[in-house]
């Protein structure tokens, strides 16, 4: 009786297509993803939380989420932004104080897709994020981030 051999590529074959077929699958066009701490004594407003992105990117073809990290101590349901030129008024809770992101323990995260009239203009590398709330420091946020994806 004579025994068939085995061919490696066969054997490995399936394995490895369904395994790459799943990777690239889970790509969901993230260009760049990064939070910055705020100091734990409060976030002043003369610090500015600065991301460079590792490519450049316009917003005709990519989408900005922002991300804030807060505690359930912060006191305003709202934070007013701005994003290098541009200002932005987020909702961190509803009109009843329910807050929107999801947590546990005290710590909430909240993340929004934002539209800025700058980033239609030129391609974007760095992003300069302030706060412009009455309270100075601002106690009760963690963190800030940014997400570029692109669109599909």
């Amino acid at each position: 009786m004579q025994m068939k051999k085995h061919n490696p590529i066969i054997g490995w074959g399936i394995p490895l297509l369904t395994m790459l077929i799943l990777m690239a699958s889970c790509h969901d066009g993230t260009l760049y993803h990064s939070y910055q701490p705020v100091n734990s004594t409060g976030w002043e407003q003369d610090d500015t939380l600065l991301y460079i992105c590792p490519q450049a990117w316009h917003a005709s073809s990519c989408q900005l989420e922002i991300g804030i990290r807060h505690k359930d101590s912060y006191k305003y349901r709202d934070i007013w932004l701005t994003i290098n030129t541009d200002t932005i008024h987020l909702y961190l809770a509803d009109s009843i104080g329910n807050w929107k992101g999801n947590g546990i323990g005290d710590i909430r995260q909240w993340s929004a897709t934002i539209n800025l009239e700058m980033l239609k203009q030129d391609s974007i590398r760095e992003l300069r994020i302030t706060h412009i709330m009455q309270d100075n420091p601002l106690k009760g946020i963690e963190h800030v981030g940014i997400r570029i994806k692109e669109i599909p």
